[in-house]
């Protein structure tokens, strides 16, 4: 166990040293996101309470022009607003960040190129108190896949 474990952290450093830990070549990728499993909380019979919610299979397109590899545009398939505009990292050595932030206060996505994976949570109602019923906040997570324009 123990020079197993010296082997992963030799393997680390090498990796770390060569700037390949934690980044993806400098081009830009296009994304196929599917939404997989949701949850969130409902305001039921007075109290707010932890439910899941049914999927809608809802699926996103991630894309960066060509003019700017830096710059990703989210959009839910079948609709034409951005829902999201994010800015993905390059590091010194040329590499790019395998994850992005988008949104702000209250909503927003975190996407892994490296994973294929998104979250996406939006945490307005709960915050606010808002016991309407109409303003439910949630947590959708999915599946990605890359894909050639």
């Amino acid at each position: 166990m123990k020079s197993s474990l010296f082997n992963w952290r030799r393997l680390i450093a090498v990796a770390i040293s060569l700037g390949l830990a934690g980044a993806v070549p400098a081009h830009a990728e296009t994304l196929l996101c599917v939404e997989d499993v949701a949850g969130g909380l409902r305001f039921v019979d007075g109290q707010w309470q932890g439910v899941k919610f049914k999927t809608g299979a809802t699926q996103y397109a991630i894309t960066a022009p060509a003019s700017d590899p830096l710059i990703y545009q989210v959009k839910q398939i079948g609709k034409d607003d951005v829902q999201f505009t994010c800015s993905r990292l390059k590091f010194d050595n040329g590499m790019l960040s395998d994850q992005i932030s988008c949104g702000g206060l209250g909503w927003g996505m975190i996407i892994n190129f490296a994973k294929l994976r998104y979250v996406e949570v939006y945490s307005l109602g709960y915050i606010d108190d808002d016991r309407s019923g109409q303003n439910t906040p949630s947590i959708t997570g999915g599946k990605c896949s890359t894909i050639s324009p």
